[in-house]
């Protein structure tokens, strides 16, 4: 499938994430319990607590795959709190647990989104009740964002270098725009994709790698490998 057209479903990016899922639940397959209790790259968080956010992420999708198609109003989460209470509550679960369950909640991921019609995918849906809406069509691409992202932070091996380059340019894009609603002005240079882009009206150069500028860009790692005109890097936070 050509990425990001979809095909029948009314949800693009699912062959892109099936792909990434395929990588993941390898990485996954090898971990053993001591690993799953060790920190991850995130702050705070344990690897275990990663794998369970990760699937307990598939079936968030799952709710708004199931509200596209029916009608039935069902946010990704119920709130903010219930999202991180399931997450904790996962984390410290035997590795055979969790690797059950991110097999399971990813397949039923996939078959909700290759279940939903193409004519389905304008539906509007929403993360939380009352939150902003947006069209169903995203939650392909927020799936593939969520597998490959939080795959590179169980700090195992898989890093953004290891990222398709049509992974690297849909989050440039994605931040590039984020930034911009957020006011920056800065000029991104991806210099082995020999892109330029241009946020805002003017500022600072950051320039490196398109993995070290994607990996900056979602607010992790400290800049290894970028260079910046002002010198130091600016503070851009983390990934939405």
């Amino acid at each position: 499938m050509t990425a990001g057209t979809g095909g029948p479903s009314g949800v693009p990016y699912v062959e892109e994430t099936v792909v990434a899922t395929s990588r993941y639940l390898a990485t996954l397959h090898a971990l053993t319990d001591a690993e799953a209790r060790a920190p991850s790259l995130l702050p705070g968080w344990t690897r275990g607590h990663v794998v369970t956010h990760v699937s307990r992420n598939a079936d968030a999708l799952g709710n708004l795959l199931h509200w596209a198609l029916t009608g039935e109003e069902r946010p990704m989460y119920a709130s903010q709190e219930q999202r991180d209470a399931d997450v904790e509550a996962g984390a410290g679960r035997p590795v055979e647990e969790l690797v059950q369950d991110a097999e399971a909640s990813s397949a039923r991921f996939e078959r909700a989104a290759r279940g939903l019609p193409a004519d389905r995918g304008a539906a509007l849906v929403s993360r939380t009740p009352g939150s902003q809406q947006f069209k169903v069509a995203r939650v392909g691409m927020l799936r593939w964002v969520e597998v490959e992202v939080h795959h590179a932070d169980l700090g195992l091996g898989y890093s953004p270098g290891d990222w398709p380059v049509a992974f690297l340019e849909l989050l440039l894009e994605r931040r590039r725009r984020e930034l911009d609603a957020d006011g920056w002005d800065l000029v991104l240079e991806a210099e082995d994709l020999e892109r330029r882009i241009e946020v805002g009206s003017d500022g600072p150069t950051v320039r490196g790698t398109a993995p070290d500028l994607v990996w900056w860009l979602l607010g992790r790692g400290d800049g290894t490998g970028l260079a910046c005109s002002a010198g130091t890097l600016p503070e851009v936070g983390r990934w939405r």
